[in-house]
């Protein structure tokens, strides 16, 4: 080898590390913009918007939260873009959407509570700084999450609720596929006018109700790329454990949320598979109509979260029943096993899907640092199987398999 040749093996071996080293150095940039109305790419106009869901005031008087929507980007190696959806609950009915809020102890976010700093210090995958986090060089985006609504609405929707015996109406904005449109729109105006290319690579995710959320929308992402892209999706904690009532008002045709007017013709059968039926089938759909997509999903087997969320559907009228510890019990029972049936189910119909059953009552934990820790199911580390669903080249093989803590699920 001449001199000249490894000089310029040297310089190019620095340009990629100096390279290497500012996208971990790069720091989440808030982008504040995202509320704009816009009309997408059907002619459908969108309106991004937190919840305007209602908060005491100094003077005890209930007034609109903020409902300004904004997301975050942190720049990283283009060719790899990771998007992830946030969790914070759901809200469906006057008790849900107003009277929790009311309660001083909502059980979903009314507002974006996260900044660029708080995002700075989140662990699991945000960590830039451990070199076994999969997603360490990835340009990031991250949709915060405000409507009460799995990030699948466009509706506003005003609930009847009764304090102190006087009647009252509060207006929700349900506008959670709208903001997620909203980014959608800006991460292809970033490609297009910034880098000159789009990704080769695509790692979608999210969090609690962010899983659900982006299941519902991955048609819409996958549309945005050329089939060339490698797509890999990632649910954290999302088992699509519901009842028939919250089927009833938040989902089916003339629910509160007017997400039916979002769902991809690819989802329209899943989505009309009725409560029991509902997460497999929408796994399989997604698995049959994107057989070179990877979808993962992961959850431990009594998430206390995920049981809280089913006994306050099987309670929408007795807020004072949602934290029984009889009724959790209960709801513990069934959800844990229709959790594992929606899991064995998916496996055994979908041939690009793999789950990751964790031992315990832990919710979420793709921000945790128990990401690279985690081994309950099988002695598989969570952090492998990541890895290998992402990066190994053939999904026969490895650590990306179906993974179960099966016999020994119980919390130490």
């Amino acid at each position: 080898m001449t001199t000249k040749s490894l000089l310029r093996i040297l310089v190019t071996v620095s340009a990629f590390l100096a390279m290497q080293s500012a996208w971990t150095q790069d720091g989440w940039q808030e982008i504040t913009d995202a509320s704009e109305p816009f009309v997408d790419g059907s002619g459908t106009p969108r309106a991004p918007s937190c919840s305007g869901g209602p908060v005491l005031d100094a003077g005890g008087f209930a007034v609109p939260a903020d409902h300004e929507f904004s997301f975050f980007f942190r720049g990283g190696d283009p060719a790899k873009l990771a998007i992830a959806f946030d969790g914070g609950g759901a809200c469906w009915d006057g008790n849900t959407c107003v009277g929790s809020a009311l309660s001083g102890d909502p059980i979903y976010d009314l507002v974006v509570d996260e900044s660029a700093a708080s995002l700075n210090a989140v662990g699991g995958i945000g960590d830039r700084n451990n070199r076994e986090n999969p997603l360490r060089n990835h340009t990031q985006v991250f949709i915060p999450y405000c409507t009460g609504d799995l990030h699948a609405g466009s509706s506003d929707t005003v609930y009847p609720f009764t304090a102190g015996g006087v009647p009252d109406m509060w207006t929700i904005r349900h506008r959670g596929y709208d903001n997620v449109l909203a980014v959608l729109k800006w991460v292809t105006a970033y490609y297009t006018e910034e880098v000159g290319h789009p990704p080769k690579e695509l790692f979608l995710t999210g969090a609690s109700a962010g899983g659900y959320g982006v299941r519902f929308a991955y048609p819409a992402f996958d549309a945005s790329v050329p089939s060339s892209t490698r797509i890999r999706v990632l649910t954290d904690s999302a088992a699509t454990v519901i009842n028939q009532h919250f089927y009833d008002t938040a989902v089916a045709p003339g629910g509160v949320w007017g997400l039916q007017q979002n769902i991809a013709p690819q989802l329209a059968s899943a989505f009309a598979s009725g409560p029991d039926s509902l997460g497999v089938a929408i796994n399989h759909s997604l698995g049959s109509f994107y057989p070179r997509t990877r979808f993962g999903e992961y959850t431990r087997a009594f998430d206390a979260v995920q049981i809280f969320y089913l006994n306050v559907m099987r309670n929408p009228n007795a807020p004072w029943r949602w934290t029984d510890p009889t009724r959790l019990f209960f709801a513990g029972l069934d959800w844990t096993l229709r959790a594992r049936t929606n899991l064995a189910l998916s496996a055994l119909t979908t041939s690009n899907y793999r789950f990751y059953l964790a031992r315990g009552t832990g919710h979420t934990i793709l921000a945790d640092d128990r990401f690279y820790s985690e081994a309950s199911a099988g002695g598989i580390r969570f952090v492998d199987w990541v890895d290998d669903m992402i990066n190994r080249r053939s999904a026969q093989g490895g650590d990306w398999k179906n993974a179960s803590c099966v016999p020994n699920c119980l919390p130490d």
